[in-house]
C-alpha cells in the first residue's frame, strides 16, 4: 500500500533521540504521572462526577427524590448514601440506572468504576483514581500508534511526552468520568486498524489483527457515543487508502466493523429508544453566542499545551492575556499539520487529519447552523486532541533531526520543545493547587462559597427545593452539623417521570432549635410559602449571585 520511496521519505525525518532529549522526556513523563495523582480529592466534585457515583452505586435519581422530602430532617450523610457502594445494589442496578436515566452514556466506564469502587472505596480520591490509572495506559498505546504511523521511536517518545504533560490529559485524568478511557480506546483502535492494514503479515496474524480492531472498536463504542466519529474517520481512511481496489482489506475492515457494531447494538438501541430522554438532559448544550463560540474554539486548542484556568468564558482582561498565547499555539498546531501533510505519505497524514476533522465537523456544523456549544466543550473533542498532538510530536522530532544541517534552526526548535514542556509543567502545577477549574463549570465556585457560609453557623438548617443536581455536590462540602430540610426537584429523571416533574410539594413547616436558617436556590413557590409563615428573607452573603438567603422571623 505504501511505496519504498514514501517509506524512505518518512524515515528520513525520524532519527534516534539525543541523550539530552531522552533525559528530558523521562523527566516530563515522571512529572506528568505525578500530576495525575496529585491532590486528587482537592478539586470540586461537581455535578457530572456526583452522577458517576450515583450510577456506580446502583441508585437512581428517582429513588433520591422519592425518599427525601420536607417530611424529615436529613443530613449530608443521608445524601452520601446514594454516592456509596453497598450490598443493597449490584451491577445490574448500575446498568439499570444508566439505561433509564442516562442512556447517552454507554456502560463500560461505569462497570469498570464500580469494580474499582468495590476494591478501593467510593471516596472522591478513589473514584477519580480509576480515571488516573486508565490514563497511564495511554502512554504505551500512543507509542504503539505513533510507531505504526511513523516507524520512529523518536516520534513515539515525543508523543508520550506531549500526552504526559498535556494540561488537557492531566485534567481529565483527574475526573471521575470516561474521558481517559475514550482517549485510550481511540488510540488503541486507530493503532489496531493501521496494524491490520499492513501487508507484511501472514494469514493468522492478519486475522488476529482484524479481530483486535473489532475488539478495540467495540470497547470504544461502549465508552462514548461520540466514538462514532472515530469510526467514521476509520471508514473514510480505509476507503481512501485501499483506493477501492484492495478488496481483501475492504472486506476485512467491514466484517470487523460489523462485528463491533453488532456488539454495540444493545446499548445503541437503548439510546435510540430514549432519544428524547437524552435531549432533555443535554439541553444545556443548545445555548450559544457565536463570538463566544469562536473564542472557546481557540481556547480549546490552547489547553492541549497551556492552561492556567483561563478559558473562552473569561472576562476581557483575562482574554487579553490568553490571546497571544492562544495565537502562538494555533500557529504551532497549524504549522504542524501543514508540515505533516507536506513531509509524510498519505497513509500517515490522512488518519491524523481525519481524527481531528470528523469530530470537529460533526460537532461544529450543527452548532453553527442550529446553535449550540458542544464543539466548544473540550471533553467532547478527545479524538481531535489525539490528532493534534500526534502532528506536533512529528513536527518537533523532525525539526531537531540530525538530518537537518541548519544548526540555528535546530537550536530554535529545541527552545520550542523546552517551552512546550515548560508550559505543560506550569499548567499542571497551577491546576494541582486549585479548588475549581473551568471543566467543572464556572458556576460551581459559588457552591464552594455557599458551603463555606453555611458551615460557619453553629447549628444551621439548610432549606431548598433546588434541582437535585445542585444539592448532591454540596453534600461533599457541608459539615455534619448542617441539617437539611429539602425536597429536591428532578434532573435526569424528569422526562420519564412526568408526575414527579410536575409535583408541587406542600410547603415545609420550619422547625425551631436552629441557630440560623438558610434558603438555597428556592423556587418562587417555596419563597412565597416561607414569607407567608411570617419570615423575612435576606441575602446570606454580599454575593447575591450565590442565591443563598438567610431566614429570620419578622
Amino acid at each position: 500500500m505504501e511505496s519504498t520511496k514514501d517509506r524512505d521519505r518518512l524515515n528520513s525525518h525520524n532519527p534516534a533521540l539525543d541523550k539530552w532529549l531522552r533525559f528530558l522526556i523521562i523527566a516530563v513523563l515522571v512529572i506528568g504521572i505525578l500530576f495525575r495523582f496529585a491532590n486528587l480529592d482537592r478539586k470540586f466534585y461537581w455535578i457530572d462526577e456526583t452522577y458517576t457515583s450515583l450510577r456506580v452505586s446502583g441508585y437512581t435519581e428517582v429513588e433520591i427524590i422519592k425518599e427525601i422530602s420536607y417530611q424529615k430532617i436529613t443530613s449530608p450523610a443521608d445524601l452520601q448514601k446514594y454516592q456509596q457502594i453497598n450490598s443493597e445494589h449490584n451491577l445490574t442496578d448500575t446498568l439499570h440506572s444508566l439505561a433509564t436515566e442516562d442512556p447517552q452514556h454507554p456502560p463500560l466506564y461505569y462497570v469498570l468504576a464500580r469494580y474499582w469502587a468495590q476494591w478501593f472505596g467510593s471516596s472522591v480520591a478513589a473514584m477519580r483514581s480509576s480515571a488516573a490509572v486508565i490514563s497511564l495506559l495511554v502512554f504505551p498505546a500512543i507509542y504503539w500508534l505513533a510507531w505504526e504511523l511513523f516507524e520512529s521511536s523518536a516520534v513515539a517518545w515525543m508523543a508520550i511526552a506531549l500526552f504526559a504533560i498535556s494540561p488537557y490529559h492531566i485534567l481529565f485524568a483527574q475526573e471521575a468520568r470516561q474521558y481517559s478511557l475514550w482517549t485510550l480506546t481511540t488510540i488503541l483502535s486507530s493503532a489496531a486498524l493501521l496494524r491490520a492494514m499492513r501487508s507484511d503479515q501472514n494469514a493468522v496474524a492478519l486475522v488476529l489483527s482484524w479481530a483486535l480492531y473489532a475488539g478495540t472498536a467495540t470497547l470504544g463504542f461502549y465508552t462514548h457515543l461520540l466514538f462514532v466519529c472515530v469510526a467514521a474517520a476509520h471508514a473514510i481512511y480505509v476507503a481512501v487508502i485501499a483506493n477501492w481496489r484492495d478488496v481483501k482489506t475492504f472486506i476485512s475492515y467491514y466484517v470487523a466493523s460489523l462485528i463491533a457494531l453488532i456488539g454495540f447494538m444493545p446499548s445503541l438501541v437503548n439510546t435510540v429508544e430514549n432519544f428524547n430522554q437524552v435531549r432533555s438532559t443535554t439541553a444545556w448544550a443548545e445555548q450559544t453566542n457565536y463570538l463566544r463560540l469562536v473564542s472557546r474554539w481557540v481556547g480549546s486548542v490552547s489547553i492541549a499545551f497551556f492552561d492556567i484556568g483561563i478559558d473562552g468564558t473569561a472576562n476581557p482582561t483575562e482574554l487579553a492575556l490568553l490571546i497571544p498565547v492562544g495565537i502562538m499555539i494555533l500557529a504551532l498546531v497549524g504549522y504542524a499539520i501543514y508540515y505533516l501533510c507536506r513531509q509524510t505519505p498519505k497513509r500517515v497524514w490522512l488518519i491524523v487529519l481525519l481524527l481531528i476533522a470528523t469530530t470537529a465537523l460533526f460537532l461544529a456544523v450543527p452548532d453553527i447552523i442550529k446553535g449550540g456549544r458542544r464543539s466548544a466543550n473540550p471533553r467532547y473533542l478527545v479524538p481531535c486532541y489525539v490528532g493534534i498532538q500526534l502532528a506536533v510530536a512529528y513536527l518537533l522530532s523532525a525539526k531537531i533531526s540530525n538530518n537537518l544541517e541548519n544548526f540555528q534552526q535546530k537550536k530554535l526548535w529545541k527552545i520550542v520543545i523546552v517551552t512546550v514542556f515548560s508550559a505543560g509543567i506550569i499548567s499542571g502545577g497551577v491546576s494541582s493547587q486549585a479548588d475549581i477549574w473551568w471543566n467543572k463549570g464556572s458556576g460551581w465556585l459559588g457552591a464552594l462559597e455557599v458551603a463555606g457560609v453555611v458551615n460557619q453557623a453553629s447549628n444551621p438548617l439548610f432549606i431548598s427545593d433546588a434541582n437535585i443536581a445542585y444539592i448532591m455536590p454540596l453534600s461533599y462540602y457541608l459539615e455534619p452539623k448542617v441539617k437539611l430540610l429539602i425536597e429536591p426537584r428532578c434532573y435526569t429523571s424528569c422526562y420519564k417521570n412526568r408526575e414527579l416533574a410536575k409535583k408541587k410539594p406542600q410547603p415545609p413547616q420550619i422547625p425551631g432549635g436552629f441557630s440560623e436558617l438558610f434558603l438555597y436556590k428556592p423556587s418562587k413557590a417555596l419563597r412565597s410559602a416561607i414569607q407567608q409563615q411570617n419570615y423575612q428573607i435576606d441575602p446570606a452573603d454580599t454575593n447575591v449571585e450565590l442565591n443563598l438567603w438567610k431566614i429570620t422571623k419578622k
